[in-house]
């Protein structure tokens, strides 16, 4: 049977905290498949636990064990499910601060569900940080997917929190263990107590409110002891019964299902809260649901997506269905911004544009026992052209063009109005930090946040909230949002600017009225499933105030704005040709799915490009192989250096097709998705042929079969010879020169390899904290990427290669330090002094780059060194430097990734 954990990040989803601070984590807190929760075997019936040996805060152990099965106790008397719980004996150890690790983060099952007692608090704040006001944790820990079953469980109860209140230890144990049963969080009451949200769109049930006691145990957030969270509301009955459900549950009781919809009245809206009241009974008799809590797909392909069903509910009561946006909390299906305003459920729903819709009037409905009222669906009413949209301070709203609208091969039949000055497609953003890297989406790994295809007009931290509208009008062919005199947060200045998508030509237009910010970020990006992240900046007006950037080949065109640089006011930006989509070669060619096709590649090698675009897709068929040869001494490093796939890597003899090394996350420094293989072919091997598999996890037998992701990823392959120095973090290490080196005026026949990405002459300098005061005032030097860098053995590698006339420097999969991404860069010193950088892939991070005479050199100020070309030629006397730094607002980023540097004294 195969095991899988789950993800730890969803087990922290369910934690419970004391008000006002919201949680991280109703249905199932984690699905198997489509309309497959996973569960506890047999039903439910003698889930075990296994209590710690230690103290709970105010508990001594033998209380604290009696809390614990008092609270699972709740949960088991209820009725009509069949769920029940069993003390499977105590845990070996008082677990504490200095043996945690094992029952937080196990390697694989170990037959125990930990209940465990933090008495000291020490954990919580070692893993959450002081003061966290986190109260507990818990959920399924190993899953069993075959079956869909869940293995173990664990749950971590913070002893200090409760604050010497035993009632308070016992209240969130309940709501824990709610958790550990698989019961995600929930919104019926606690919002109108906690927050004074109103009870429905009307307010129509205010008076009387509901009371303490009428809060739903699995509420995301405590309001104190005796405040409800140990008695379960009938929507916590009602949870817990349909995920075990007695026999006659389904039958004794009445349900309502039904769609959420958007104001297109088609397209099937995940991540919106449900709720149900009985009119006779409003706050007693209630359930709520997230809308597509039984599928974890979003799409609309599954059936299930954008649906709801509220079971356990009063045969024969009438009930109001209505839309209620969530304020706060974590919830194992994510919440969504209400694409308008909150409305029942009424007899002839519409979007409220050609058929009036008001959102306060309702249609009662009510089933008989063992019935489903159907079809109780709710359309959300539309935005009306020249009003004002609500998307305030970082907020959004999603409209729908009167056509679709294609970006990078792919149709969107909506748009995101995002506050901040930018449209973009398939899932809003509310982000107000402006980057390269979040606009591209290249952060590594498989982050949750991937960039959407993104048009920015002036995408900086903008507050409708503080002064000025942001509108839309549209026409059977074009679509235009307009921000108007809209204020940067503060508020500082006016900004007016226009996005307008038209249906001919399927261009964007940009154009700029009044525009006081001095910094943002504008241009079309095509969303991280398809740029590789090191596309770099280009001056978008370079061609005068009226430009056309044509994206016939570009999978990214953008521009950082700073106050040096802001001249878009009044200007038009016209971007064409980035319908089309994006096709991997080798699979238009007949596909590199196996050895025997295995792509034939030149190292260095990488897919960065839109010639070399490489993807894993379908998803769970797809595997791709590269072919390329090599010989003893040589040594290789091949990774994935970016990709929204968590990925495998594979190399085998290309010949017998025998498998040498596999890496799954072994990317520089522990990207959690990425992968690496640092290795090197015995000496005396006269010629291999190597080939490398590219794959997602878990396909182990790379064929492409049991890959669970997929997407656009880049593969950096390079092949390296020489001498493998003894680096580490902030070291400097002498390498004699083959050939005297002449730089600066003076001849030498040694250089100092600094671990931190620069090299000087004359004496070594292993400083981290680079700065232009320290380039003119230490030893000649350069610096092709001078930084806080890390080459730890493990890191990366640093190679010295002598030619008969020349040595070259590697830097090769060097991170910076406590960073994610590793940096790939050579430095040649070469013939007549002359100084060749060329880079690989790159993090975007700070860096200053540049030569220098050192010795108290005078400051001539800073260059572009990037110039817009892949390959510039600058001066190797003097001084000449560029600085990168990340904490400029808007940052800018090290931008030379894949470009080529060199430094000549003819120059």
């Amino acid at each position: 049977m195969r095991h899988e954990r789950i993800l730890r990040s969803l087990v922290l989803l369910a934690a419970f905290t004391v008000l006002p601070r919201p949680a991280f984590a109703g249905g199932p807190l984690a699905n198997c498949g489509s309309a497959q929760p996973f569960r506890w075997a047999s039903g439910g019936a003698n889930i075990p636990f296994n209590p710690d040996l230690g103290n709970l805060g105010p508990l001594d152990n033998p209380g604290a064990v009696a809390q614990v099965a008092a609270a699972f106790g709740v949960w088991g008397a209820v009725p009509t499910a069949t769920a029940s719980y069993a003390n499977a004996g105590p845990l070996p150890v008082d677990v504490d601060i200095t043996n945690y690790a094992p029952y937080l983060n196990p390697a694989a099952p170990d037959g125990l569900s930990a209940i465990v007692f933090d008495d000291s608090g020490e954990i919580f704040d070692e893993v959450f940080g002081p003061g966290s006001g986190i109260l507990g944790f818990a959920g399924p820990e190993w899953l069993d997917p075959a079956t869909c079953t869940i293995v173990e469980g664990v749950s971590f109860l913070n002893g200090p929190s409760f604050a010497g209140s035993p009632t308070a230890a016992y209240d969130v144990m309940v709501h824990e263990f709610g958790h550990y049963t698989n019961l995600a969080h929930s919104v019926v009451n606690g919002q109108v107590i906690f927050f004074g949200d109103p009870t429905d769109p009307a307010d129509a049930f205010a008076s009387p409110g509901p009371a303490f006691d009428q809060i739903e145990t699995m509420n995301p957030f405590y309001g104190g002891p005796g405040q409800g969270t140990a008695s379960l509301h009938r929507d916590d009955v009602a949870a817990l019964s349909t995920l075990y459900p007695e026999p006659g549950f389904l039958a004794s009781t009445a349900g309502i299902a039904g769609t959420v919809l958007a104001s297109n009245g088609a397209k099937r809206l995940s991540g919106v809260n449900v709720i149900a009241r009985n009119v006779a009974d409003p706050y007693d008799d209630a359930a709520s649901a997230l809308s597509g809590d039984r599928t974890d797909d979003t799409s609309q392909a599954d059936p299930l997506s954008g649906t709801y069903r509220l079971n356990g509910l009063t045969p024969g009561a009438s009930y109001v269905v209505y839309v209620d946006g969530i304020l706060a909390g974590g919830f194992s299906t994510p919440p969504i911004a209400l694409p308008g305003p909150e409305e029942f459920h009424d007899a002839g729903e519409s979007n409220g544009v050609t058929t009036p819709d008001d959102p306060t009037a309702y249609t009662a409905v009510s089933a008989s026992a063992g019935g489903v009222a159907e079809g109780v669906d709710v359309v959300f009413n539309a935005f009306k052209a020249g009003d004002a949209l609500p998307v305030g301070d970082d907020g959004y709203v999603e409209l729908y063009p009167p056509f679709p609208f294609q970006v990078c091969g792919q149709s969107f039949d909506s748009v995101f109005v995002n506050a901040n000055g930018s449209l973009t497609f398939g899932a809003p953003s509310g982000d107000f930090s402006e980057s390269v890297p979040e606009l591209l989406g290249g952060l590594g790994g498989t982050s949750a946040l991937l960039a959407p295809p993104r048009i920015a007009a002036l995408w900086d931290d903008l507050n409708s909230d503080d002064g000025g509208t942001v509108s839309f009008e549209q026409t059977p062919d074009s679509f235009t949002v307009t921000w108007d005199a809209v204020p940067e947060y503060g508020p500082v200045g006016s900004n007016t600017f226009a996005i307008t998508l038209k249906r001919r030509g399927n261009q964007a237009v940009v154009e700029y009225g009044d525009v006081s910010a001095r910094d943002g970020l504008a241009g079309l990006a095509c969303g991280s499933s398809v740029t590789s992240g090191f596309e770099n900046e280009q001056d978008l007006l370079r061609h005068g105030h009226r430009a056309t950037v044509d994206m016939r080949r570009e999978t990214a065109a953008f521009e950082i704005f700073t106050a040096a640089d802001g001249d878009l006011a009044h200007s038009r930006l016209s971007f064409v040709n980035f319908d089309r989509g994006f096709a991997e070669a080798a699979e238009r060619r007949g596909g590199n799915d196996d050895i025997a096709h295995a792509q034939p590649i030149q190292l260095p090698f990488d897919n960065a490009s839109v010639d070399r675009f490489a993807e894993i897709s379908p998803v769970g068929g797809d595997v791709d192989y590269y072919r390329f040869r090599g010989r003893g001494g040589d040594i290789f490093a091949v990774e994935i250096v970016r990709g929204s796939p968590d990925t495998m890597l594979g190399l085998f003899d290309a010949a017998s097709g025998e498998p040498l090394l596999q890496d799954d996350d072994g990317g520089c420094c522990g990207t959690g998705g990425l992968s690496r293989l640092l290795f090197q072919v015995p000496d005396g091997v006269p010629s291999v042929d190597l080939a490398v598999a590219v794959t997602s996890w878990a396909d182990y037998d790379f064929d492409g079969s049991e890959g669970v992701t997929g997407g656009r990823y880049v593969l950096s392959a390079r092949k390296y010879r020489g001498e493998v120095l003894d680096t580490g973090d902030d070291t400097s290490t002498e390498v004699p020169l083959g050939r005297p080196f002449r730089f600066q005026g003076q001849s030498f026949s040694s250089v100092f390899v600094n671990s931190n990405g620069n090299l000087t002459f004359g004496a070594g300098d292993p400083d981290f904290s680079e700065s232009v005061g320290e380039l003119l005032a230490g030893p000649p030097r350069i610096a092709p990427l001078w930084d806080d860098l890390d080459a730890s053995p493990g890191q990366g590698l640093v190679i010295a290669e002598k030619g008969p006339f020349d040595t070259t420097v590697h830097f090769v999969s060097v991170p910076q330090f406590f960073d994610l991404s590793g940096n790939y860069f050579s430095v040649r010193l070469g013939p007549f002094g002359k100084v060749d950088v060329e880079y690989g892939p790159t993090a975007r991070g700070d860096a200053l780059v540049g030569v220098s005479e050192g010795g108290g050199a005078a400051d001539p100020g800073e260059t572009d060194l990037s110039e817009g070309c892949r390959w510039s030629v600058f001066p190797a006397q003097g001084t000449t430097y560029e600085g990168f730094v990340t904490s400029a607002s808007p940052p800018e980023p090290f931008d030379l990734a894949l470009e080529r540097v060199l430094f000549s004294p003819s120059f």
